[in-house]
């Protein structure tokens, strides 16, 4: 299954809801692999697409710039799931 990637940073003021969405998701689907990745952190090299936080990713395509409503992330992560598993069964 694809990850679903949250890319945060430190200095960034909105991150606190990115972090609050990440455990929302966590609590609602608790199966669905979830990143969170503070690009402020020396350690952490950040990937050429992602030129602002909060930026949201499946994998490495960007579905949210900012912090998406949590029903519509809801809908990509079960459209996302729902996708991968027709595509394993037609597979």
């Amino acid at each position: 299954m694809l990850p679903l990637r949250v890319y945060v940073a430190a200095d960034c003021t909105v991150s606190d809801i990115a972090y609050h969405l990440v455990a929302t998701i966590q609590k609602l689907r608790p199966y669905y692999p979830v990143e969170v990745i503070d690009i402020s952190t020396n350690t952490v090299k950040r990937p050429a697409y992602v030129f602002g936080t909060p930026t949201y990713c499946l994998g490495e395509q960007i579905v949210s710039l900012g912090n998406p409503a949590l029903p519509t992330l809801l809908a990509m992560l079960d459209a996302q799931q729902e996708k991968e598993q027709n595509g394993q069964r037609d597979g």
